[in-house]
C-alpha cells in the first residue's frame, strides 16, 4: 500500500508536533543552533578571504578588524557544534522518542479490547513493531535537512563574491554528488531485503538461537544443520544483492571523483594564475575552494535528508492511520444496581473467513447469582460464548440484553468490571509476582474483587508464591530483567494458579473462566473449585471446562454441539436425558475405571 504524499507530510507534521510539545524548550534551543550554525561558516570563509586579500594588499589597518571577525565567527561556530553534538542531541531524539511511544500507547489504550486483532490495525502495528526506530531518528533527520538547506542559503550567498561561472561550475559539481547521493539512499536493500523470504529468514534464524524453548526444540528435532543450510542459502542470496548495489556505486563514485577533480583543477589553475597579477584574486580562489566543500555537503545533506524522509513518511503514515482509528466509545449507561440478567436473543456469531458460524441462533438467559459450567467437543462455541459476553466480539445477527436493554448501550469499561473474563490463553507479565496479580485494580483495591491473600488462597498460588526465591519480590519473565534481576519460570499448572488469583482480585458481578484449570492436576483442580464456589457469595460464575469431575458441581450445565445449545439442567437432569452430554461423560469417565 502506497499512501498519497499529502498524507505522508501529515503524518510527519503530525509526529513533529508531538515532539515539539514534549518539550518546547529544548526544541527551540536546537533550532537557534540551527539557525547559528549555519551560517557562520560562510561567514568565516568571507572575512578570511578578505583577510588574506587584504595582507596581500598590504592593507594593515584592515586585518585587525577582518581577524577579529574571523576569530569571533570561529569560536561562534565551534561553541555551537560543540553544543549540537553534546548529548543534548541524545536528550532530544530519547525525548522525541518516548514522546511519540507514549502517544502511540495512549491512543491505543483507548481502543476496543479486540481491535488489535483487526487485519487492518495488525498491519498497522507491525510497522510499529518492526519500523518504530524510524521515529527515533525523525527529529535528527529533520534537523539535517534544516541545517542543509541553511547551509546551502548561506553558500549561494558566499558564491555572489566568486565570479558567475565559479558559482555554477561548483553548484553543477555538487549537484551530480548529491545526485548520486540521492540514488544510494534510495537504494535502502536492507529494507528491502528484510520484507523479502530470505530477510525474514535470517532474522527468525536469529530468534531462533536466542531463544532457550525454541533451541531446545531444534536440539531435540535434530533440525539445527538443516536451518542453518537454510540460512546459509539465504545469506548468499543477500550478499549477491548487496554486491551489486556496491559495486554499482564504487562506479558512479570513481567517475564522480574525476570529475570534481577536474573542475577544482580548473579553479585552482584559474585563480592560481590570476592571484600574481593582484590580491584580490587569491581572495576569490580562497573562497571557491572553500565552496567546493560546502555546496557538496550542503546539497548532499539536501539530497540524503530528504531521501530519508521521503522513505520514512510511509512508515510514519502507517502508523498514523493507526493514530486514526476510532477510539472505543466510553459513553453510556451505567450498569443497573438490581442484579443482573443477561439474554442471548437468536445470536449468531460468524469469524472473519470462517465458513459456518461459531454460535448459531442462540437463545439464553444468566443470572448474576448463578453458578454454570459450559461444556462441549472442541470447536462447539464455548469460547466464543464467553467472548460475546466480554464484548471481545459482538453478534453477527440478533442481540444481547442486560436487564432489557441493549448490552451495547452501557458504559464499556464499567460492563469489563462487572463481567470479568479470563482468557484461555491469559498470560503473566514479565514483572514481580505481587505487581502481576495486582494489575487491572486501583492501588490494590476493586470494587468487585476479594482481597490478594484471600485470592492467592483460593487458587492455591500462596503455595507457588512460597517456593519462589524472593515470594511476592519474585520477577517473573526472561528478556524484561534488568542485569542485577535474576528472572524465574514457572510451570504452567503454577501458571494458571496466578491468572486465577489475578482475575479474582480484579472480580466482577459475574466471573467468567475459560479452561482456568487445564494445567492443574486432579487434586489442585477439585480444591479450586471447592473454594472458588464457597467463596463466591452472590457472585456470578462461569466455568468452560472439559473436566466433568469438576462441571457436575455446577448448578446449571450449558452443552454446545456445532455452535447450537444443544442441552443444559443438572448432571443429574442431563445424564437422564442420555443425550449428549451423558455420552461425553461417559467417554471420559471409562478412562478412570
Amino acid at each position: 500500500m502506497h499512501f498519497p504524499t499529502k498524507d505522508k507530510v501529515r503524518a510527519y507534521w503530525r509526529f513533529i508536533l508531538i515532539i515539539w510539545r514534549a518539550n518546547p524548550g529544548l526544541a527551540l534551543v536546537r533550532l537557534i543552533l540551527l539557525v547559528a550554525g549555519s551560517f557562520l561558516q560562510p561567514v568565516e570563509v568571507y572575512f578570511f578571504a578578505q583577510f588574506i586579500a587584504a595582507i596581500a594588499a598590504g592593507r594593515s589597518e584592515q586585518a585587525p578588524f577582518l581577524l577579529g571577525v574571523v576569530i569571533v565567527s570561529y569560536a561562534l561556530r565551534y561553541l555551537v557544534n560543540e553544543i549540537t553534538y553534546s548529548r543534548l542531541g541524545d536528550w532530544l531524539a530519547r525525548t522525541s522518542t518516548l514522546a511519540v511511544e507514549g502517544y502511540i500507547y495512549r491512543h491505543l489504550s483507548q481502543l476496543e479490547p479486540g481491535a488489535l486483532g483487526r487485519p487492518e490495525i495488525k498491519r498497522s502495528l507491525d510497522f510499529v513493531r518492526e519500523d518504530l526506530w524510524r521515529l527515533n531518528r525523525l527529529a535528527d533527520t529533520s534537523e539535517w535537512f534544516i541545517r542543509s538547506v541553511l547551509k546551502f542559503a548561506g553558500t549561494l550567498a558566499l558564491a555572489l563574491a566568486a565570479p558567475f561561472w565559479v558559482m555554477w561550475l561548483v553548484l553543477a559539481d555538487a549537484l551530480l554528488q548529491a545526485a548520486n547521493y540521492w540514488l544510494e539512499s534510495r537504494k535502502e536493500i536492507w529494507a528491502t531485503t528484510w520484507n523479502s523470504l530470505d530477510g525474514r529468514r535470517l532474522e527468525y534464524t536469529r530468534y531462533l538461537f536466542i531463544n532457550a524453548r525454541e533451541f531446545r526444540e531444534l536440539k531435540l528435532l535434530g533440525a539445527v544443520k538443516v536451518l542453518l543450510d537454510k540460512w546459509s542459502a539465504a545469506r548468499d542470496r543477500i550478499l549477491v544483492r548487496f554486491k551489486a548495489v556496491a559495486m554499482a556505486s564504487l562506479r558512479n563514485r570513481l567517475l564522480l571523483t574525476i570529475i570534481h577533480v577536474a573542475a577544482y583543477a580548473v579553479v585552482i589553475i584559474v585563480f592560481g594564475r590570476e592571484a600574481f597579477a593582484g590580491p584580490q584574486a587569491l581572495a576569490t580562489l580562497y573562497v571557491a575552494l572553500n565552496l567546493f566543500s560546502l555546496m557538496g555537503e550542503a546539497l548532499n545533506g539536501i539530497s540524503g535528508s530528504a531521501t530519508r524522509l521521503w522513505s520514512d513518511m510511509e512508515i510514519m503514515a502507517y502508523i498514523n492511520q493507526l493514530l486514526n482509528f476510532e477510539p472505543e466509545n466510553q459513553g453510556g449507561l451505567d450498569l443497573p444496581k438490581e442484579p443482573l440478567v443477561i439474554v442471548f436473543k437468536n445470536v449468531t456469531y460468524q469469524y472473519p473467513d470462517a465458513r459456518e458460524p461459531a454460535i448459531k441462533n442462540l437463545n439464553l438467559t444468566i443470572r448474576e447469582n448463578e453458578h454454570l459450567a459450559i461444556v462441549g467437543e472442541n470447536g462447539a462455541g464455548k469460547s466464543t460464548l464467553l467472548k460475546l459476553l466480554s464484548g471481545l466480539i459482538r453478534p453477527t445477527k440478533g442481540i444481547i440484553t442486560l436487564n432489557g436493554k441493549d448490552l451495547r448501550q452501557y458504559k464499556p469499561g464499567a460492563w469489563r468490571s462487572a463481567f470479568h473474563f479470563m482468557l484461555q490463553d491469559a498470560k503473566l507479565y514479565q514483572d514481580f509476582i505481587k505487581d502481576n496479580l495486582l494489575y487491572g485494580t486501583s492501588s490494590g483495591k476493586s470494587k468487585f474483587g476479594l482481597p490478594l491473600k484471600q485470592s492467592v488462597e483460593i487458587s492455591g498460588s500462596n503455595t507457588v508464591i512460597t517456593s519462589l526465591p524472593q515470594n511476592y519480590r519474585t520477577f517473573i519473565g526472561d528478556w524484561a530483567a534488568p542485569p542485577g534481576i535474576t528472572p524465574h519460570q514457572v510451570s504452567g499448572g503454577q501458571e494458571q494458579r496466578l491468572l486465577i488469583s489475578r482475575s479474582l482480585i480484579h472480580g466482577g458481578r459475574i466471573l467468567g473462566f475459560d479452561e482456568p484449570t487445564s494445567a492443574m492436576d486432579a487434586n489442585a483442580e477439585m480444591k479450586f473449585f471447592e473454594n472458588m464456589l464457597s467463596a463466591a457469595g452472590n457472585r456470578g460464575l462461569i466455568f468452560v471446562s472439559h473436566r466433568f469431575s469438576t462441571v457436575r458441581r455446577a448448578k446449571r450445565i450449558m452443552v454446545f454441539h456445532h455452535g447450537h445449545l444443544a442441552e443444559q439442567g443438572t448432571h443429574d437432569e442431563l445424564m437422564s436425558l442420555e443425550g449428549k452430554y451423558a455420552e461425553l461423560y461417559q467417554q471420559q469417565a471409562k478412562w478412570y475405571v
